[in-house]
């Protein structure tokens, strides 16, 4: 049995480039001021959120103006527009996403009544961002059609692609993959025409996922390749590792085995350099399995043996003991028994040792196989009595 490409130490980074960029543009967005619009940052943290606070429809009804009689006199309807813009900025920051939506609401009446059509839109769009965050994406569609109607009719460009980034997102959870690339790419053509770099690498990383999530791995490999292209002309070692990382699982998934072996190792001489472990140790496991697939058994082995010294390092007794099937599985290909055996019997060791330690008697998956794999070479071997006991252990 081969596991999948993606080690979980690869598949917790697998979008390690993208956040990054969100990261910057999440900064940026919070420095707009009286304005207050979350716009591609916020679109970005919310993009593959599975919120753990779900907000209530009977919650999300129009909100009715705080600027009270009270308060309205003291400040302008301007002013209190953009305070209430940035109050929600401060709230969706919290995670209190009930109270970002009040403001933002407010504020976009307030906009609407007096005529700020962008700010308006501005203030839609978060409104997308919190029923994406609170995982209403029918919502969160609808409002993003409105900002993209209204930047439309205004003819402002450059406002349009985190509008179509936030309705690609909602489109994406909702399950409708063609409509979420639809939309990406719409927003993608306009980055291009402004030459934003940070806004074409963000939604090309989006577009190479949504391809791949919908297993359409040539399109995938494609916009991986062109985000390749751009980390290099910037000269961005991190996000070029990280690039060749991801390409190279777009070649894995696709059956090109001996191309993703080319790319886990252009990426794996980038991580070395910058010293990042955690990426190194994923990339080295899935340079692996994606040379053992390509029956380049020798370079399966230097990779695997490479990355069990830094688990053993890094002190990560689960990933060592499925690496240990790993190591096993790839020794029976290549036709060494012996070896297997001794590395199955490695991987039993640390499920037991585990097992003892966290007294919980159940075993994932992948390390319940080497069990069985074992006790069947142990009988192959004549060693009828240890492949029993093996099997009573599971």
């Amino acid at each position: 049995m081969v596991f999948p490409a993606l080690s979980s130490t690869h598949q917790n980074n697998r979008h390690a480039t993208l956040q990054s960029l969100l990261a910057r543009a999440t900064s940026n967005a919070l420095k707009l001021g009286s304005i207050g619009v979350l716009s591609v940052g916020a679109v970005a943290m919310s993009w593959q959120l599975k919120p753990a606070y779900a907000v209530s429809s009977t919650n999300f009804q129009p909100a009715l103006l705080r600027a009270t009689a009270e308060a309205l006199p003291a400040v302008s309807e301007e002013q209190a527009a953009d305070q209430f813009a940035n109050q929600g900025v401060d709230a969706f920051t919290q995670h209190d996403y009930l109270a970002a939506y009040e403001y933002w609401q407010q504020a976009m009446l307030l906009y609407r009544m007096d005529g700020r059509q962008l700010k308006e839109a501005r203030m839609l769009e978060n409104l997308s961002v919190v029923y994406r965050v609170t995982d209403r994406a029918a919502e969160a569609i609808n409002m993003s059609q409105q900002a993209l109607n209204i930047y439309d009719a205004l003819d402002v460009k450059e406002e349009q692609p985190s509008a179509f980034l936030n309705m690609g997102s909602a489109y994406r959870m909702s399950g409708q993959l063609s409509e979420a690339i639809a939309a990406y790419s719409a927003g993608l053509t306009i980055y291009r025409q402004m030459d934003d770099q940070i806004g074409q690498r963000i939604l090309l990383s989006l577009l190479a996922d949504t391809y791949a999530e919908a297993e359409a791995y040539p399109q995938s490999i494609d916009a991986q390749t062109q985000l390749l292209d751009i980390a290099q002309r910037t000269g961005n070692i991190q996000l070029e590792a990280e690039s060749l990382s991801e390409l190279a699982y777009a070649h894995f998934m696709s059956e090109q085995h001996a191309q993703a072996v080319g790319h886990y190792q252009s990426a794996l001489t980038l991580f070395q350099q910058l010293g990042d472990r955690p990426q190194e140790v994923a990339v080295l496991n899935n340079l692996g399995r994606a040379a053992y697939l390509n029956q380049d058994f020798e370079t399966a082995l230097t990779a695997y043996q490479r990355a069990l010294d830094i688990f053993s390092e890094l002190n990560r007794p689960v990933q060592t003991a499925h690496l240990w099937v790993n190591i096993g599985q790839a020794h029976v290909a290549a036709g060494d028994l012996d070896a297997a055996i001794e590395a199955f019997q490695q991987s039993v060791n640390l499920a037991e040792m585990i097992r003892e330690q966290q007294a919980d008697s159940t075993l994932p998956p992948r390390l319940e196989a080497a069990y069985r794999e074992l006790a069947v070479l142990l009988q192959q071997e004549n060693r009828g009595s240890e492949a029993q006991q093996i099997l009573g252990l599971i």
